[in-house]
């Protein structure tokens, strides 16, 4: 492998003889910056299109991981690409200690990740073509290990519902809203340029201010500003601060401009219709790698489905009505998709799609802070529907 590496770092530098230094400039590498969870680390390296890399080397002694990036260059403070030129990022977690950047070729930047463990699993992305996510985990099997311990503990905490019906009213109650997309995923974009991710956020801070007055509830966000986060961290954070009930909050799109309405969706293994389909393809977007084997992640999936389908379809069904009434917006009514966003979530989960940013008239209304407003009491009036129901508030 390590000669196979050095004859195509050979072959790149030869080709790359005859590239002028202004034209290299055009594949500047942009802003690096870091993310630090519990479970892993997440670096993000802007760079150009054009910008690809080789072929990660894992090294020991200590542990690191080497990537290239060619063409790039990083250019000086004084906006030069010099040979031989190094920057540090400083991390310090539980995974990474520093991020090492080193000019090493006019066209070619070495990128060496300086590791905190000596055992751990990477992924490399590009899913946008203007940026490189490297992901740091544990090892792959303590992670499936402990995602299916902890997952088990939540199910097995009652022999009924247990995140659904605590022994005593009083208790409180915890729903964690999942406002859609963020960062650098700005979701679905309305035809005057509204952002899924801006609505969104809007909304479920609306709603959270309404859940908050409600005696009994205590309500927690995924997000609260404009951040990116992977599908399946959503869950796992709701499945961390032992959540209720999870509701993933969305704005819905189509190739045609004159799709309306409002709709509910429960997760499932296959999409009952092609436009359930189309939206689950939609809102899976962007894809990530969870460092668990499909083997745990099959088994995750049948324990969470049998435990919270049922519960989650009452759910849907009291969210669906309260909503399409409070928003006078089409019911498109309840459906059911394979959502990745759901998918994990050990409790009821649902994701709400509150209208059609892609239709210039709903666009327009969900620009405005009073239709945001009638779409969150929507929204609280089919919780309090669903909790009466359960007997948790009369």
């Amino acid at each position: 492998m390590d000669k196979a590496i050095r004859v195509l770092l050979f072959l790149f530098c030869f080709l790359l003889c005859a590239y002028p230094t202004k034209a290299l400039q055009n594949y500047e590498v942009g802003n690096i910056r870091y993310k630090s969870f519990s479970t892993h680390t997440q670096i993000i390296i802007e760079k150009t299109a054009q910008t690809d890399c080789l072929p990660a080397r894992e090294l020991t002694s200590p542990p690191r991981l080497l990537i290239n990036l060619f063409p790039a260059v990083l250019l000086t403070s004084q906006g030069r690409a010099e040979v031989g030129h190094q920057e540090e990022i400083a991390v310090g977690d539980s995974f990474i200690q520093r991020v090492r950047l080193k000019q090493e070729h006019e066209s070619i930047l070495q990128v060496v990740i300086d590791l905190s463990i000596t055992e751990y699993t990477y992924n490399i992305s590009s899913e946008e073509p203007d940026s490189l996510v490297i992901d740091i985990r544990g090892p792959r099997d303590a992670l499936d290990k402990d995602l299916v311990v902890d997952l088990l503990k939540k199910i097995e905490l009652s022999p009924s519902i247990p995140s659904v019906s605590p022994e005593k009213k009083g208790k409180v109650f915890k729903i964690v809203l999942d406002p859609g997309h963020g960062g650098d995923d700005p979701g679905a974009i309305g035809p005057s340029g509204l952002k899924e991710k801006d609505v969104v956020l809007a909304v479920a801070k609306e709603l959270a201010s309404l859940l908050k007055k409600e005696p009994g509830i205590e309500v927690h966000l995924t997000r609260e500003k404009d951040r990116f986060l992977y599908l399946y961290r959503r869950t796992e954070m709701a499945n961390q601060i032992g959540g209720n009930i999870f509701i993933s909050i969305h704005a819905n799109a189509a190739p045609s401009r004159g799709a309306t309405g409002v709709e509910t969706f429960v997760n499932s293994m296959y999409a009952e219709d092609k436009e359930a389909a189309l939206v689950a393809a939609r809102e899976n977007k962007p894809a990530e790698s969870k460092g668990i084997s499909r083997e745990a992640e099959a088994l995750l999936w049948d324990m969470i489905q049998d435990k919270y389908k049922s519960e989650s379809n009452d759910l849907a069904h009291s969210i669906q009505k309260r909503l399409s009434e409070a928003s006078g917006l089409e019911d498109r009514g309840v459906k059911k998709a394979p959502f990745s966003v759901l998918r994990g979530a050990a409790m009821p989960a649902v994701l709400v799609e509150i209208g059609f940013i892609s239709n210039p008239w709903e666009e327009s209304k969900l620009k405005k802070d009073d239709f945001r407003k009638k779409i969150a009491q929507g929204i609280l009036d089919g919780l309090r529907d669903y909790l009466k129901k359960i007997e948790l508030i009369t």
